[in-house]
């Protein structure tokens, strides 16, 4: 299949949503080094074992795998065949889209596949939209478990649930489907959207039978559970910090939801606040063992993924030149 003449996309028009998160990110470090004592809570980072570190890595490059895994049972399920290489670039090249609110971004990964394969871009970004529900399915999940650590919070994984059941019912009911559609059409160049709508539901609703989503969301628990688990491996060698396996999973799901709902590039500075905030309350941490937690945490979770994703972009764009 022929290349398109001219590309989708460029190195060049991703620059400013990463130098916009990077930007809040550095902001937001800086008000948690204002907040706490910096001397103390360099100390407490210098305190984390380097084998504690790299298990944290180890377990958040899991996560990745998992994912992958996930992505590659997607494009199965549709029909959708790429070479081995090129389906693990573009996935991780999405990572480096995770600085864009609700990692809308990720939409990168149709358009690069399109312009090297001609893959249609309606499945492929259905399965884009598919990973981000088992992801938050997933959450979901989890953050229920880790409420049984603090079981004030049950109401917010209720209201969790009641959100992603509803999502659920319009990918798997034909009628809510329709309805959605027909509420698309009425929008300004509608029957365009219109048509682009009803092929993205199509796909999704075959990703949402059981025989797909049970592997997929079985997939994203595990991945997510390894996210929380690189928080617990970095907390459990901290004097000052002392979390449970229960409150761990609430510690890193509750801020990711509370960034993912503000729509702020990666969750920056909100999920930190939250994450440091829980540490000090669950573990009984100080501000400056919360925060060193929450900023090795981050940097072996959030930015470990940009900086493999970023990787991975400047590598496919040196494989399609």
């Amino acid at each position: 299949m022929t290349e398109p003449t001219s590309p989708r996309w460029s190195l060049s028009g991703l620059i400013r949503p990463f130098v916009i998160g990077v930007v809040i990110a550095a902001g937001a470090y800086a008000a948690l080094a204002l907040l706490s004592d910096w001397e103390s809570t360099a100390a407490a980072a210098r305190a984390v074992p380097v084998s504690a570190v790299l298990a944290a890595l180890l377990a958040s490059t899991g996560n990745f795998v998992l994912r992958w895994a996930r992505w590659a049972l997607y494009l199965r399920r549709l029909g959708v065949s790429v070479p081995l290489a090129d389906s693990i670039l573009v996935f991780l090249a999405g990572f480096s889209m995770s600085l864009t609110p609700g990692k809308v971004g990720e939409l990168l990964k149709p358009a690069l596949l399109h312009d090297r394969h001609g893959t249609p871009l309606e499945p492929v970004g259905s399965v884009v939209i598919a990973e981000r529900i088992t992801d938050l399915l997933a959450v979901a999940a989890l953050l229920g478990v880790g409420a049984l650590a603090a079981p004030q919070v049950a109401a917010i994984a209720g209201l969790v649930w009641l959100g992603v059941g509803v999502g659920v019912a319009v990918l798997v009911s034909p009628r809510l489907a329709g309805l959605v559609v027909r509420v698309v059409e009425r929008l300004p160049a509608g029957d365009r959207l219109g048509g682009i709508v009803t092929r993205l539901l199509d796909s999704l609703r075959d990703l949402s039978r059981p025989a797909t989503l049970v592997p997929a969301l079985l997939l994203s628990v595990g991945a997510w559970g390894l996210q929380c688990l690189s928080l617990y491996l970095i907390a459990a060698p901290m004097a000052g910090l002392s979390l449970s396996p229960l409150a761990s999973i609430l510690a890193y799901t509750a801020p990711l939801l509370a960034g993912a709902g503000a729509l702020v590039p990666g969750g920056v500075g909100v999920a930190e606040a939250t994450m440091a905030g829980l540490l000090t309350q669950l573990g009984g941490a100080g501000i400056a063992d919360a925060a060193a937690a929450t900023a090795i945490v981050r940097a072996v979770t959030l930015w470990w993924a940009v900086a493999l994703g970023l990787g991975a972009l400047i590598g496919w764009s040196f494989r399609r030149a």
